[in-house]
């Protein structure tokens, strides 16, 4: 995996264990978090309104963020 600089929660600023996306980038209509484990949920709620929410997990070794596919 990529080295880099960490991602962290765009909520509480701990380590991210998922990327929540909705909607297409591009469009008008595309919103993208980072998140905990603990904002998971609330990340899924936002992100609902631009669309069905996609989940990319993000391991252990934690990926820069432009890193994430």
């Amino acid at each position: 995996m990529a080295t880099g600089w960490p991602t962290y929660c765009a909520r509480c600023g701990g380590p991210t264990t998922a990327l929540i996306e909705a909607g297409h980038p591009g469009t008008g209509r595309y919103r993208a978090e980072t998140t905990c484990a603990r904002h998971t949920a609330a990340a899924h709620r936002w992100a609902s309104a631009a669309g069905p929410t996609r989940t990319t997990p993000i391991g252990p070794t934690q990926p820069a963020l432009f890193d994430l596919a």
